[in-house]
């Protein structure tokens, strides 16, 4: 038996192109193939804990023919008892397709694992390294297997199986019409929330937002394949961050700033130590997204002066005058001119000076920068014209608010 697990193993992965995997009795054996073998996402549905604990029901000299929630088929075997492994240990053969993978088979397991839309590229992209074999080819070896391993004759009994339920009720067609009924209503009152909360952010209306993610949370968390942990709750953040980055991109503000805080919030995602800590920071990053729309949002305006204004907020440490930018949007200076002026009720030089203002009035709050080195990093080279425009818009020099703003 010592090597004879090994050479079958090499063989069987010759012979069919499939991976073959020997699993212990050991958290750490059943953790290593989760994570290598099933779905990226897989955790939403089962994880290591659960594929160990149905495999210590299988039964001696039996094939067991699995089909997973993912629509994958394996062969799972238990192997005699032996000093080489944690008994008992399990050889399984898998993941695999009987057949090539149906064009909507993204979406068919979606709605059964009631996924958000957000892993669809991710499976899709896993489904593709499935390999593809006949199920009675890899039923014929797992019984030589047994045969070989047991020094039994004849044909082992196979069972199909659904794992991680009643496997009686799975094998039922009738069971899975259920199922995809309710995964199906689930995941289009989840995908309506979804649509009525990015509605909201587009639009910057925080309160909205906020209000249906309450409902959709709880939704979420009601969900009977949804496992609490804090891996899984990471992930749901992830997603949750995702769905908000698109919902602020109909709003056309400019992808800087939307990487900027997306970023931040995936940064602040993997900081975070408990699920308590990451519900707080999904409605936070609501709120962030948000005032992103309200500060930031070019919806309003045609899009050659969206072209323009996104120069103009991209380049405000630049010299930047109304033919550069008329240059970099291919357009003439004085159509620009009159149509920007139309739109935001500014003179493109007027415009320039308030952002800058804007910007400086930011720094001047928030940090300890003297205030000529923000007034060149704003883009003022002039001191004095700096505080006589600074003055003109905000009311007060940069000095006087630096003063009370320390208050």
């Amino acid at each position: 038996m010592n090597a004879m697990v090994p050479f079958t193993k090499e063989i069987i992965e010759t012979l069919l192109s499939v991976n073959v995997s020997v699993v212990e009795n050991t958290e750490e054996s059943a953790s290593d193939f989760f994570s290598r073998l099933t779905p990226p996402m897989a955790g939403t549905s089962y994880d290591a804990n659960a594929i160990l604990k149905y495999l210590l029901k299988l039964s001696d000299k039996i094939v067991y023919d699995i089909e997973d929630h993912y629509f994958l088929k394996w062969a799972a075997i238990k192997l005699p008892e032996t000093e080489d492994y944690k008994n008992p240990a399990f050889l399984i053969i898998g993941p695999y397709f009987a057949s090539q993978m149906p064009e909507n088979l993204t979406q068919k397991s979606l709605l059964r694992n009631n996924l958000q839309a957000a892993y669809a590229s991710p499976l899709k992209m896993y489904y593709h390294s499935v390999p593809i074999c006949s199920p009675t080819k890899v039923i014929t070896i797992a019984r030589s297997c047994i045969n070989n391993y047991f020094g039994i004759k004849g044909e082992p009994e196979c069972r199909s199986v659904f794992p991680f339920g009643n496997e009686n009720k799975v094998e039922s067609s009738e069971y899975f019409v259920e199922e995809e009924h309710i995964y199906m209503a689930q995941t289009e009152r989840r995908y309506s929330l979804e649509t009525r909360m990015q509605a909201d952010v587009t639009q910057g209306n925080s309160v909205g937002a906020l209000q249906t993610w309450c409902i959709l949370r709880v939704e979420l968390e009601n969900n009977k394949r949804y496992i609490a942990s804090l891996r899984n709750a990471k992930n749901q953040c992830i997603v949750h961050n995702t769905i908000l980055r698109k919902a602020v991109e109909k709003a056309y503000v400019h992808p800087l700033y939307i990487d900027s805080l997306s970023n931040q919030i995936m940064s602040m995602i993997e900081s975070k130590n408990s699920i308590e800590e990451l519900r707080k920071l999904q409605e936070d990053c609501i709120v962030e997204y948000c005032k992103l729309v309200t500060q930031h949002s070019l919806i309003k305006y045609t899009p050659m002066v969206r072209q323009a204004l996104n120069y103009i907020n991209t380049h405000l440490s630049s010299d930047i005058h109304l033919p550069e930018i008329a240059s970099a949007i291919n357009v003439s200076p004085n159509y620009l001119s009159a149509v920007f002026n139309r739109e935001t009720k500014f003179s493109i030089s007027t415009y320039i000076n308030r952002r800058r203002i804007e910007k400086a009035f930011e720094l001047l709050e928030t940090s300890n920068a003297s205030i000529e080195d923000i007034a060149t990093f704003v883009g003022f080279s002039d001191m004095n014209y700096f505080t006589r425009v600074f003055k003109g818009i905000k009311g007060m020099t940069p000095s006087e608010f630096r003063k009370h703003s320390k208050v």
